[in-house]
């Protein structure tokens, strides 16, 4: 599986004046979400993301991308054979959102990882589906056959008639 970039992070000193800034700026809208980050709807075609508070408190504010992982742990491992360097060891995210972890590159820039909660797979429904077309399409012949036979039924009478 590929790993596509599927979300941005924007960590600021103060979330609302940036956030009224991106909004203004781009059409971007904001809604709130946990620990006082908002986050961010970019519209058809583009990725979300979230701005929030810098968690270390430094002057210097990036922008980080995160790439979608099925499994953080093998992922950071690749990342460690191709030379990268953990930067921030597995964490779960609030509200059953998954987890994240992080990286540097050999250039020193961090990207994140993102790992979704499993999804519970919702039953198929094809048998139960496949069943009830199989009864409307019975009933559909048996109306057919009824009919027919009313038919049949009505000039029988109707000769029965004329012959009387």
């Amino acid at each position: 599986m590929a790993n596509p970039v599927n979300w941005f992070h924007i960590s600021v000193k103060e979330v609302e004046p940036i956030a009224k800034f991106y909004g203004e700026a781009f059409d971007w809208k904001m809604k709130p979400g946990p620990g006082g980050m908002v986050f961010i709807d970019t519209g058809k075609g583009g990725i979300p993301g979230g701005i929030a508070t810098t968690q270390d408190g430094s002057e210097h504010f990036p922008i980080h991308i995160y790439a979608a992982t099925d499994n953080i742990e093998e992922q950071l491992a690749r990342v460690e054979k191709a030379g990268g360097k953990v930067a921030m060891p597995k964490m779960p995210l609030p509200e059953g959102m998954g987890w994240i972890a992080g990286f540097t590159d050999p250039a020193g820039n961090f990207v994140g990882l993102w790992e979704q909660v499993p999804q519970p797979k919702v039953p198929r429904r094809r048998a139960a589906a496949k069943a009830k077309k199989k009864a409307a399409k019975s009933a559909k012949k048996a109306d057919k056959k009824a009919a027919k036979g009313v038919k049949k039924a009505a000039k029988k009478a109707k000769k029965a008639a004329k012959k009387a």
